[in-house]
């Protein structure tokens, strides 16, 4: 429940870059097998439907990149200037 309301916070207007740079998070870590095979399932599904870009694409992607590769996904909305965003996904590690 913590991703979803995660990502509704996140602008509209960054839904395409936020997507795409999880992706990248996503695909290029090293840690790919602490994903759990379900959620790998459910985003290429939403990829297959390109809907990776939506409030419940974001959702699923910010949850694989929060397992695989915490400290980067939170860089990654610091650099989006969505601090408010970053300081929720620290408070998610608690």
């Amino acid at each position: 429940m913590a991703m979803e309301k995660i990502a509704r916070k996140i602008p509209t207007s960054l839904w395409n870059e936020a997507s795409e740079k999880l992706i990248d998070i996503i695909l290029n870590s090293p840690n790919a097998s602490n994903m759990p095979s379900d959620l790998a399932k459910t985003i290429l599904y939403y990829w297959q439907r390109d809907q990776l870009a939506t409030e419940i694409g974001l959702q699923r992607l910010l949850e694989a990149a929060m397992i695989l590769e915490h400290e980067k996904t939170i860089n990654l909305m610091e650099e989006l200037g969505v601090h408010e965003i970053a300081v929720m996904l620290k408070e998610t590690m608690k």
